[in-house]
């Protein structure tokens, strides 16, 4: 355990690196335990001014620092933020914004639509190794959580949850300025969601410029994966990762000999009953 505090529940944020520092961060924020609708309780915390703490380790995850109470800027167009929740933040290599950390978000702004009024999904930025943080692009009406991964010098792909407004599928967006602005907003058709966070990561080829897309999502009941050879704008068949049971949040990281991990959280009777870990090889992907 590296935070515990009486009376609070911890809602996990994305967990991220800085690579030019060795520094990794774990970021959370607290809802009072005795708040039963963590979703009744945004705009309560975003009208108290958002904000989130962070955990920052040095050594690899042998120590922790005492936390550090985090208050992003807003934006330019008065969004105010707060760290989005599970999966993981990424490092920008290569370009003009090379060594930004770039985090999925919750935005807020007073009187704009959306699942839960005023609350959508974004972007945080930080370009001086997490010391401080800034409200990012904002997507548009009815986004939430959002996962992210870098597919070109500057370019970011975009994969998000679309509450209010909904249609069943994914929804995406791109930036071509590492974050400072949306190029393109869209939806896939060919690529089915139930309304759930997801996650993304890159396989092969560079640290900017990944040869393949790994996406997992539980499209029915199962956890899958996805893959695109084409930086998201595709994707082949979903492949389940189990057969009996159901699931529903996932992270996935690939370990130094190429090993890709899922974790996810899965059950019988509810899709939340543990965590689990799934391990498969990139040969397993190109199977039909």
């Amino acid at each position: 355990m590296i935070f515990h505090e009486r009376g609070v529940l911890v809602y996990l944020g994305p967990i991220f690196e800085d690579r030019d520092t060795g520094s990794v961060f774990v970021s959370y924020w607290k809802i009072p335990g005795e708040v039963l609708a963590d979703t009744g309780y945004f705009i309560t915390h975003a009208a108290r001014g958002g904000g989130f703490f962070l955990l920052k380790s040095t050594d690899e995850g042998e120590t922790w620092s005492e936390p550090i109470a985090i208050d992003p800027a807003p934006n330019s167009g008065g969004w105010m933020v707060w760290n989005n929740n599970s999966v993981h933040g990424i490092q920008m290599s290569g370009g003009r914004s090379a060594g930004r950390l770039m985090i999925p978000a919750f935005h807020f702004k007073a009187g704009e639509p959306g699942y839960v009024e005023g609350i959508r999904g974004g972007l945080l930025l930080s370009d001086d190794h997490g010391t401080s943080l800034r409200a990012g692009e904002v997507l548009g009406e009815g986004s939430d959580e959002i996962t992210l991964i870098q597919t070109g010098e500057d370019e970011i792909y975009i994969s998000y949850r679309m509450n209010s407004l909904a249609t069943g599928n994914r929804h995406f967006a791109r930036s071509g300025d590492g974050g400072a602005a949306l190029c393109e907003q869209g939806e896939h058709a060919d690529l089915t969601c139930r309304g759930l966070h997801a996650e993304l990561i890159g396989i092969g080829g560079g640290a900017n410029a990944p040869e393949q897309l790994v996406f997992s999502n539980p499209p029915g009941l199962h956890m899958a994966i996805t893959v695109s050879d084409d930086r998201g704008n595709t994707g082949a068949e979903p492949k389940s990762l189990h057969d009996s049971g159901r699931a529903r949040y996932s992270d996935l990281a690939v370990t130094r000999d190429g090993t890709i991990l899922c974790l996810f959280t899965y059950g019988c009777a509810r899709d939340s009953e543990k965590i689990v870990v799934a391990r498969f090889e990139r040969e397993w992907l190109a199977q039909p």
